[in-house]
């Protein structure tokens, strides 16, 4: 047969030919209208200018903002270069709070506690002021005054004296019990007598500046009471805040305190009855310490000793105590965190 089966499907040229003589082509009404011309306004000359030039406008506002860049840099080099030529510290020690210190008219620091807490402490020993001896059941008032008295020394030479900032205990030690000697005697030699006596790190610097005295405020008590063997005893209780300058180099570009060492401590000492105790243990006897120390460094501090921070630019050394060490609301055992 020569003619097309109906049933088969047409040819590939045909099924294309259909395909282009049925379709719907759709002209879109910009394309048989004649050509319109709109005006430029404003707004279309900046959108066409801004395309054009976007290129060299970015180049332009990135030298911009690296030259600024450059700029900034180089005033923090130059101010840099400034505090260091000048003496200055490179950062603030202390927090940007804290009070401007006071200087005379030539710039100068008018002195380590000016400004600071300890302004008004006592001297040295005049700090050391002892309560009327009384008589307190067994102990006369001749012997609670002979106490005081012995109490008083160990203080001046445990946290006062040069023999024990600088040098060796034998004079603290030899005012205590003889058993007692023998006991403490080694708290020296591993670095834990801090909480009753101070040593000075002599291996640093800043230098410990004695010309300007160490300032001292606290207070003494006493009571009769027995110990945990059942020894009659005489417990004299010190609290008291010691503070020790130190020779900071150009002290008026740091707040004031900065060259204090502060410690604050609780000092329980006890003086047995001569009838309960054998002749060796009679005499004073450290019953309890606890102190808190405040701007030294935990590298002293863990050796027995204080010093200062031998680089202030770069802030308070990582001692701050938990509380205030000049707050009412200091508690033994409030401690450094080293």
């Amino acid at each position: 047969m020569t003619s097309e089966d109906p049933a088969s499907p047409p040819s590939t040229t045909d099924r294309y030919a259909v395909a282009s003589e049925t379709d719907d082509i759709r002209v879109p009404d910009w394309m048989r209208g004649p050509a319109t011309e709109t005006p430029v306004n404003g707004a279309d000359r900046l959108r066409l200018g801004w395309e054009q030039h976007a290129g060299k406008l970015l180049g332009g506002v990135g030298g911009l903002v690296a030259l600024t860049l450059l700029a900034v840099l180089a005033w923090s080099g130059y101010s840099t270069v400034q505090r260091i030529q000048d003496g200055k510290p490179l950062l603030d020690r202390g927090s940007s709070t804290a009070p401007p210190r006071p200087v005379d008219e030539s710039g100068n620091s008018l002195g380590p506690y000016v400004g600071t807490p300890a302004e008004t402490f006592a001297v040295g020993a005049a700090a050391i002021t002892l309560p009327a001896a009384k008589a307190a059941a067994p102990f006369t008032a001749k012997q609670v005054g002979d106490a005081l008295a012995k109490v008083r020394n160990a203080l001046i030479q445990s946290r006062l004296d040069p023999s024990m900032l600088f040098g060796k205990p034998d004079q603290f030690l030899a005012l205590l019990a003889p058993d007692a000697r023998a006991y403490l005697g080694k708290d020296f030699t591993q670095g834990t007598s801090l909480n009753y006596a101070t040593r000075v790190d002599r291996a640093t610097g800043p230098n410990l500046d004695l010309a300007e005295g160490i300032r001292a405020r606290g207070t003494v008590e006493y009571r009769s009471t027995t110990d945990s063997d059942g020894i009659r005893v005489l417990a004299i209780t010190t609290r008291f805040i010691w503070v020790y300058p130190f020779d900071l180099p150009r002290a008026q570009a740091y707040a004031p305190g900065a060259e204090l060492v502060t410690l604050r401590d609780q000092v329980v000492w006890h003086l047995p009855h001569h009838d309960d105790v054998r002749a060796g243990s009679a005499g004073l006897w450290v019953d309890s310490a606890d102190v808190t120390v405040f701007n030294a460094t935990c590298a002293a501090i863990r050796k027995g000793r204080i010093d200062l921070e031998t680089a202030p630019e770069v802030g308070l050394p990582n001692t701050a105590p938990t509380g205030d060490v000049y707050g009412p609301g200091w508690r033994p055992g409030d401690g450094e965190n080293c």
